[in-house]
């Protein structure tokens, strides 16, 4: 479900429910643009329109059209792919890029040549190039990867090899650009790797090089020795700390630092999310946990009725006031384990 206008803000008081975050109205149209609320996708549950619902159970409903839906499939891809993204295409660069986004894609190649030769050319700004030929390999590649989804073993076996090809490449350019790399791995619960269960495979090598990596180090939670588990709780206050940060990174560009920068006021709720200190065990109580609270209540305003966030908890008796009780007493010490006792390094 997404949002692209918001109403007025007379329309907006009376048709559109709405929660307060620091003293501040808000509703659908304070989250980021196109707006969506909170849904625990760990869980399999996603917003649409109530035509769009396609029959499938309805958890909770926001006025005036807006219903949460249970998919039925949950599943844990928020963490997989936090911190995945292509390189950023500059507001500068959005004709050009249009325009032979709109070749490549209609097969027209005549210009490979040339667009290959502007990524030799240095500084961030040419990252739409590289987003033109990845866009590119992934539409083809796409067939391929539905006939290894349905078993097809030549395109299971085409995968493997392109996989095993990209991920011994990204090692080689981790060892001769670690600076860049890390930039990107130290932002990530994972990475690929070539592995082997062998021993003697296992090189010092090998092992300064993951070391290296420092996958995870600057993610705002403990992934090195931790101790908590991927129970559904986890994923959950996981997933709430994920969609924090989404709001926290949807801000003004400062144009200081990108003369080409041309973007869209942070959203509402952004501004809010952006004014938090880093999230830490202190923290994660005295400031984020009033923000995240009315963020998921919004979304949830009876967690009771959720058939999984009653089996997350233990609770005396089926009073939704002693449930809601209950179930964010819970979320809220969850929240504060996962989280670092120090601030994340930079």
């Amino acid at each position: 479900m997404y949002i692209y206008t918001a109403p007025s803000d007379e329309k907006r008081e009376s048709d559109y429910d709405s929660f307060t975050v620091s003293g501040k109205r808000m509703d659908v149209f304070s989250f980021m643009m196109p707006g969506y609320p909170f849904a625990a996708t760990c869980l399999g549950h996603y917003w649409a329109n109530k035509k769009e619902t396609d029959d499938k159970p309805v958890i909770a409903k926001l006025r005036p059209c807006f219903c949460m839906v249970d998919s039925g499939e949950p599943h844990n891809d928020f963490i997989k792919n936090w911190g995945l993204s292509m390189p950023e295409v500059h507001n500068h660069f959005d004709d050009e890029y249009d325009f032979y986004q709109q070749q490549f894609f209609s097969g027209d190649l005549s210009h490979e040549a040339s667009l290959g030769g502007k990524l030799e050319e240095s500084g961030s700004t040419m990252g739409w190039v590289a987003n033109l030929f990845t866009e590119k390999a992934w539409q083809l590649l796409k067939p391929v990867v539905r006939s290894a989804e349905s078993g097809n073993p030549s395109a299971i076996k085409a995968v493997s090899f392109l996989t095993h090809l990209l991920t011994n490449s990204l090692e080689g350019i981790t060892r001769s650009n670690g600076k860049e790399v890390r930039k990107i791995s130290t932002n990530r619960f994972y990475w690929p790797v070539l592995h082997s269960p062998h021993s003697e495979l296992k090189t010092e090598q090998q092992d300064s090089y993951i070391a290296n990596l420092r996958v995870g180090s600057k993610l705002p939670v403990r992934l090195e020795r931790a101790r908590w588990s991927d129970g559904p709780l986890s994923m959950l206050a996981l997933e709430l700390i994920t969609f924090v940060y989404r709001l926290r990174a949807d801000r003004e560009m400062d144009t200081r630092e990108d003369p080409f920068g041309d973007y869209s006021p942070q959203s509402e709720l952004g501004e809010v999310c952006q004014s938090l200190p880093e999230l830490t065990k202190e923290t994660a109580n005295s400031h984020w946990w009033p923000v995240v609270r009315e963020i998921f209540s919004f979304s949830y305003p009876d967690p009771l009725g959720v058939e999984e966030f009653r089996e997350m908890v233990q609770y005396g008796q089926d009073s939704p006031g002693v449930f809601r009780a209950a179930f964010l007493k819970a979320l809220k010490e969850k929240l504060s384990s996962l989280s670092k006792t120090k601030p994340r390094t930079r």
